[in-house]
Parts: C-alpha cells; structure tokens; sequence
C-alpha cells in the first residue's frame, strides 16, 4: 500500500485525507515539519538575536523549534490554558531568553471565558460549531475558565519591544482577533513574518477564514508567502498553515 493510501486509511475515520503529491513526498522524507523553517532560516541568521512571539504555545512543541533554529533568540510565549502554561514554565525555567504568559492575546484586554474541549488541543475562545465531519467530536466543549487576554501592541508597550521577527499563531479561530490587536505594530510594519493557522471551514462561532485575513493583512502591506501543511476533509480543504511576510522584507 503507498504511503499515501496508507494515510489517508487511518485519516478517514476523521473524515479528512491528504492531497498533494509534494507534500506526501516531503512527510515521506521527514521534512514535513522543516518546510517553513526553511524560510526562516533564508530570513535570519541562526546567530541572530530575533524576537519570536509564539501565540497559542500549547506545550511548547514549537519553543524548541524556534530555539533548535535560533539559539540567541528572544521568545514570548501565551497560552492561556493554565495546566499548559505552567508545564511550560517548568519544561523551560533554565532558559532566561523565554518569557511564558499565562494569558491570550486578543483585539481586546480583560477576562474572557475559554472554552475546554475534549480535544484540549482544539480549546478555544469561541464556541465550538458542527461542521458535519467527525472532528465535531473532538471540539465538544466539557469545561470552561476564564482567562486573561491582552493585546500585542499592549505587549510590546509595556515591554519595550521594538520589534517582532517572527509571530506564530495557533488560536482555534481567534488568529484574526489577535492581528486587531496589532494593528499599531502592523501599521508600521514593526512585524517581520506571521505564521498563522487559518480556516477554510468555519470549526467554531463567527470564526474568520482564510479570506478575511488575507484581506486583513493585505491592508498592512502583508502578503502571502506560502501555505504549509494542508489538510482536508471531505475532498475539500479544510485548513492549513499560511505565512505572510511585510512588504519589502530583505532575505
């Protein structure tokens, strides 16, 4: 059975396969996770001393990603699912260039209910939608918190941060919100490269889709660099990771 056949096999009980001769070639090859890094790496110098604004940092798969590229950068961290945000501060307290925040970041500062789904990977600040696939499941919501929610012009003020090289969101459909609440850091062009998860499919409440941060961004001089790692269901595409990079970005 081909690699693909195979995958798309245990995929289906999710009612989502994979599409893209490309991009099975390069999961076959274990490059799959490197694609965007790549471009990274073109961007930056590994000796660079970035700022890196992981949203959405989960346990932290990506932290040592960014630090397996950019040893001498400068990380902040949000997440503000509590169990998560504190395995973090524990898994990564012997390195003094990351800063974990407890938090999310929003268009919005305050308090605001959190929705903790089956999946704790699919938790999210909006409710939770049907969409007819058997991911439904997974977004079932069984418990809700409050969390803390800033901005990142918020952030980045009372920081002193004049710049971020990298901003990667991973928000469950609050990736758009986020980017409002950086609309003075967008505005002058104080961001470098946006990695961000985005929705073909609407997987929860009033969520914005591919389209809407396209044209969001595009307003900003952002334009489109590439789009990683696609996934689909039901023969259609269903989400994907997008990245932007600011007009006259020199690489």
């Amino acid at each position: 059975m081909s690699l693909k056949n195979r995958i798309n096999k245990y995929l289906r009980k999710f009612n989502v396969e994979l599409h893209g001769l490309g991009y099975l070639q390069s999961l076959g090859k274990n490059e799959f996770k490197n694609s965007e890094n790549s471009f990274y790496s073109k961007a930056f110098k590994s000796d660079d001393k970035i700022t890196i604004f992981d949203v959405g940092a989960n346990r932290g798969l990506m932290i040592s990603n960014f630090f397996s590229i950019f040893p001498k950068a400068t990380l902040h961290a949000f997440e503000p699912y509590e169990p998560y945000a504190l395995e973090l501060i524990d898994k990564f307290k012997s390195n003094n260039n990351i800063c974990i925040n407890v938090k999310g970041l929003s268009n919005q500062i305050g308090e605001q209910i959190f929705n903790v789904n089956k999946s704790i990977d699919t938790s999210s600040l909006l409710n939770s939608k049907k969409t007819g696939l058997n991911s439904d499941e997974q977004v079932k919501t069984i418990n809700q918190v409050k969390v803390e929610l800033t901005t990142i012009d918020e952030y980045l003020k009372i920081n002193n941060i004049e710049r971020i090289n990298i901003l990667k969101l991973d928000i469950q459909g609050s990736e758009l919100n986020a980017l409002k609440g950086a609309e003075v850091a967008l505005s002058n062009k104080k961001i470098d490269i946006i990695f961000t998860e985005s929705y073909f499919v609407q997987q929860y409440e009033n969520q914005p889709l591919f389209a809407d941060i396209v044209q969001y961004l595009s307003n900003f001089g952002y334009s489109i660099q590439d789009i990683y790692n696609p996934i689909y269901g039901m023969s259609k595409l269903a989400w994907c990771d997008v990245m932007f990079v600011r007009e006259n970005l020199k690489f």
